[in-house]
């Protein structure tokens, strides 16, 4: 009777696979320490890379601290699979317990990826990313270029020479990039392509010019004054930038965002790439 008993309950242990506890809490953070029933353990993990994924928002402005709290991110990960993978390697002896049920897994799964979605607002609260989809903007955008931006509050301040993000105001559905050339109550006039704001000429090392002939709008333009809460935007390529010069201002209102860096270039062809991979846009 005794060896029928032991034999009964040998029967119901079901070793843990170290390699499937490892990968579960690689792409689940905490769910191969449910796996392996530390469910405690798993729920400590997630909660740590939930708040240190919150702390680490405030750091993707500048790209070297984005890059650092990624690496710190992944080593963590890395981290919590292999302790998932240590813990099933010691469970020879294991009994399921009411942690492994199908239901308990689905529930971790749906928990993890409800965060993750959660997360995103958060995130875009703070910061967006956008790809470059003209040639409006070179050489400081190139076609493709994808730049992360930081969200503007309503009342945060708006600088002359700022590459921002705004709502087109021909057409409000789409988003527009541009550099702010004039300010509120400022008087904008261009002659022979050279930009005067309040009858001073305007440094400009960041503008390019393709073509060799003027234009009378694109190339000499105003003299316009500003209201208060107007702002003129140009394009850096001037010669194929549909900006302010063509539809008019800008309204605060409608600039939601500001660029900051160039996270990953357009075009693997550039033998600038390297060079414009976390570039800081200026």
């Amino acid at each position: 009777m005794t060896d029928q008993n032991s034999l009964q309950s040998a029967s119901d242990f079901k070793p843990r696979k170290p390699w499937l506890a490892g990968l579960l809490s690689f792409l689940f953070t905490g769910l191969g320490q449910v796996y392996n029933g530390q469910w405690k353990k798993g729920i400590g993990f997630f909660v740590a890379e939930w708040v240190y994924s919150l702390a680490m928002i405030p750091f993707w402005s500048d790209f070297v601290s984005t890059l650092l709290c990624l690496a710190i991110l992944l080593g963590f990960n890395i981290f919590v699979a292999g302790e998932a993978f240590a813990s099933a390697r010691i469970l020879r002896e294991y009994t399921p317990g009411i942690w492994n049920r199908w239901r308990v897994y689905a529930l971790c799964l749906c928990v993890s990826l409800a965060s993750g979605f959660a997360f995103e607002p958060l995130m875009s609260q703070s910061y967006e990313t956008y790809k470059a989809p003209s040639a409006s903007m070179l050489p400081t955008l190139k076609i493709g270029d994808h730049f992360m931006v930081e969200t503007l509050a309503a009342d945060d301040a708006v600088q002359r020479r700022d590459v921002v993000i705004f709502l087109f105001p021909k057409d409000e559905s789409k988003y527009f990039v541009k550099r702010v050339i004039g300010l509120p109550g400022e008087t904008v006039e261009i002659r022979q392509r050279q930009v005067f704001v309040n009858g001073q000429p305007l440094e400009e090392p960041y503008v390019q010019h393709t073509k060799m002939t003027m234009e009378p709008l694109r190339d000499n333009f105003g003299p316009l004054t500003l209201g208060a809460d107007d702002y003129f935007v140009l394009g850096d390529n001037r010669d194929e930038s549909y900006d302010s010069r063509w539809w008019g201002i800008v309204k605060r209102q409608k600039i939601t965002a500001k660029a900051k860096y160039i996270y990953f270039p357009g075009g693997f062809e550039s033998d600038e790439w390297s060079d414009r991979f976390g570039m800081v846009i200026r």
